[in-house]
């Protein structure tokens, strides 16, 4: 699923809701959103830790 682009996964994911298919396969698209979301949040997290470091203190 790494090559589907997120807005296509959501798309997918409330379709599959609508339509009322398989529970496994929704809980696998949900899986999938939860751990892009949680990949993006350490990402922003890291860059933030980064840029604190880097600025400089101001007393």
């Amino acid at each position: 699923m790494l090559k589907i682009p997120d807005d296509f996964l959501i798309d997918s994911y409330k379709k599959a809701i609508a339509l009322n298919l398989c529970p496994q396969f929704i809980s696998l698209l949900e899986k999938e959103i939860k751990r892009r979301r949680s990949l993006q949040f350490a990402h922003r997290d890291s860059d933030f830790c980064y840029i604190k470091k880097e600025s400089p203190s101001i007393h």
